[in-house]
């Protein structure tokens, strides 16, 4: 799908996103409404951070293991990363909404550079003489800052789909979702963009050495820079509501919300029980990859999963009479196929577990392969889904609070998985993972049950 241009609704076709038309005006722009330029700026802000940020992770996953760190140590190291996204979203969203979206990306860019400048140190040599404790204590804190610059980006860039789109009542029904569309590409193309990261991170950290590989990771995250501090509108993304929030607003965003938060927990808490830590180590190991062939592969995943989200309401839900998206509780097919997806996988390894890998690389190897691109397609669309949710579930005027809530939830069940895949990596093996991602995709099936419809939300 093509990104509409600014031009407003001269000529719809059924791949068409109508976009909110700004007609020239001598007044600064509205603090909740968008032009295309600002949904442009962040877009672009947004999308190299993400390139730069799963880079670094592959590098520091990689230059770690290099390094003879175990899983669980790696899995610590990670944690402060998703436990400060926690934080960042859950008050992130309240400083969205009154400092603005721009404050939060300058913020969250300049977080990436003392995050990713921090790790510098790791490629002195008196860093050997280090305890791996000292270690492990010094990049749990240097992740720290780069998980609270995830979130705060990814909040100013899931915020701007609300505000830069029209939601006309009166256009026709076949038309589509104009914000589904938008949300879908924007989140197809960051994944897209991460899965290159994944590939980057690995070919750097495996010919370049630490040093030139961070390098690049500054320059990368200086580029957005200039564009979203001259070109973005300070007051975008401000709510009108300017009141004190109560402890139980914070954490109460109403039914809708709270549940599919929750949903989001165990269905990203399923993914990186065993992508995240455990899938790339066990890749290494089992087939004696270098970090160039394993960052290849997850590239390739991820790449796929991007492309999946980017298509999924035009190509994948309207053939199947899904799209626009209003049944909410359609997507329990989804995530239902998506566990039993998992447990087949699980069940493979499973099988095969107490088995000379010899005696069957290239048949595991072809059947993980295979395995992982249906999940990869099937998850795609839960995600899909799920981000379209989240925005069309906000209310317009409180979007970067809810929005930032929801990505609080998305967060702990992030670190959830990380800590769980490292400890059952490291003590029982990848098959004991994927077991446990199938009981987290079971329960968040079950919460999706209970979603209310879109059109009964509004």
């Amino acid at each position: 799908m093509a990104l509409p241009t600014r031009n407003g609704t001269s000529s719809r076709t059924s791949d068409t996103v109508q976009i909110v038309d700004v007609e020239p005006t001598s007044k600064p722009a509205s603090s909740d409404h968008a032009t295309m330029k600002d949904f442009y700026v962040i877009a672009a802000g947004y999308i190299l951070f993400t390139l730069t940020d799963t880079a670094v992770r592959m590098i520091v996953l990689f230059g770690l293991w290099q390094r003879h760190f175990q899983a669980l140590n790696i899995a610590i190291m990670f944690s402060s990363y998703e436990a400060l996204g926690v934080v960042t979203n859950l008050f992130g969203g309240i400083m969205g909404s009154r400092l603005g979206l721009r404050f939060c990306l300058l913020l969250g860019l300049l977080l990436q550079l003392v995050g990713i400048s921090l790790l510098f140190v790791l490629d002195r040599q008196d860093v050997s003489q280090w305890s791996q404790a000292g270690v492990t204590g010094y990049v749990v804190f240097a992740q720290s800052f780069s998980g609270a610059a995830k979130d705060l980006v990814k909040l100013a860039g899931k915020s701007s789909t609300k505000l830069a789109t029209k939601a006309a009542k009166s256009r026709e029904a076949d038309a589509g979702d104009p914000l589904f569309k938008l949300v879908a590409w924007l989140t197809g193309a960051k994944n897209s963009v991460k899965g290159l990261g994944f590939l980057i991170g690995a070919v750097l950290i495996n010919y370049a050495g630490l040093w030139r590989a961070l390098l690049v990771m500054v320059v990368l995250t200086l580029l957005p820079l200039p564009g979203v501090w001259m070109w973005l509108d300070p007051r975008l993304g401000i709510s009108k509501d300017q009141q004190r929030l109560t402890l139980r607003e914070i954490f109460d965003k109403g039914r809708d919300v709270n549940m599919l938060s929750l949903a989001r927990v165990f269905l990203f808490g399923s993914r990186d029980l065993w992508f995240e830590i455990a899938l790339p180590i066990w890749l290494r190991a089992q087939f004696d990859w270098n970090f160039t062939a394993s960052g290849a592969f997850l590239a390739v995943w991820i790449i796929i999963y991007g492309a999946v989200q980017t298509i999924t309401p035009q190509y994948i839900l309207k053939p199947l009479k899904m799209y626009p998206f209003k049944r909410a509780k359609l997507l329990v097919i989804w995530t239902g196929l998506l566990m039993i997806i998992t447990a087949a996988i699980a069940a493979y390894l499973t099988a095969v577990r107490n088995k000379p890998i010899t005696d069957q690389k290239t048949a595991t190897l072809l059947i993980i392969s295979i395995g992982l691109a249906v999940f990869a397609f099937v998850f795609a669309v839960n995600s899909s889904i799920h981000s379209y949710l989240i925005v069309a579930y906000a209310a317009k005027d409180k979007v970067a609070i809810n929005v930032g809530f929801y990505y609080c939830a998305n967060a702990f069940g992030r670190l959830t998985g990380t800590l769980l895949s490292g400890f059952m990596f490291q003590y029982y093996g990848i098959w004991v993972c994927i077991w446990t991602s199938v009981g987290f995709l079971a329960i968040c099936t079950i919460i999706t049950a209970f979603f209310r419809d879109v059109k009964d939300v509004n």
